[in-house]
């Protein structure tokens, strides 16, 4: 069964930025809206706004600093289109990012989601293989995608994406997008 696509606002006060990343949402399969083309915000999945935010309901990923309740996301504003189309996917699914500083990371890296310590470093042992599933989810492959990205079967990438998850106890993709991003296996 196959998921809606997002419907992502795309709020950013350079034209061209907003174009790239429209084109970008759409490769994913997200039907994207630049505000240029509306007057009243509409309903969306994500907002992705370089400004003042637009309503406070709708997730917003803000590229530069901003504040209010409703922001899942805060990115850089030299963020790649493909990092801010990649966190518009973990943002829809319902979960915020949030940088982690240096000391929050070695915290982090000894601890699990409920504050307990880690069964150490094969916790996060994902062979060389399984990380670039795990990018290709990032950026919102199919089963089918990663086979052909990765020259092999669709059976061998389901095996691969179902390893993954058992070892990062994910329940779906955006699940293990979010979990990787913050033990640290990718990169917002």
């Amino acid at each position: 069964m196959a998921e809606r696509p997002l419907t992502v606002m795309i709020a950013l006060s350079d034209p061209e930025h907003a174009v790239e990343l429209e084109h970008a949402l759409e490769e994913r399969g997200h039907v994207a809206v630049t505000s240029f083309h509306l007057e009243q915000p509409e309903d969306f999945d994500v907002v992705v706004s370089d400004g003042e935010l637009l309503d406070a309901m709708t997730p917003h990923i803000v590229l530069g600093a901003a504040s209010g309740s409703n922001i899942h996301a805060v990115l850089p504003l030299s963020a790649d289109v493909a990092l801010i189309a990649a966190a518009t996917t973990v943002v829809a699914a319902g979960y915020r990012l949030s940088a982690v500083d240096a000391g929050d990371a070695n915290e982090a890296a000894h601890t699990d989601e409920t504050g307990l310590p880690r069964d150490g470093p094969h916790h996060l042992s994902l062979s060389p293989r399984e990380l670039e599933t795990l990018a290709l989810l990032a950026d919102g492959a199919s089963n089918k995608v990663i086979a052909r990205q990765l020259k092999i079967s669709v059976h061998t990438a389901k095996f691969h994406v179902s390893a993954v998850f058992a070892k990062l106890q994910a329940q779906n993709r955006a699940d293990a997008v979010a979990i990787a991003l913050r033990q640290g296996l990718l990169y917002v």
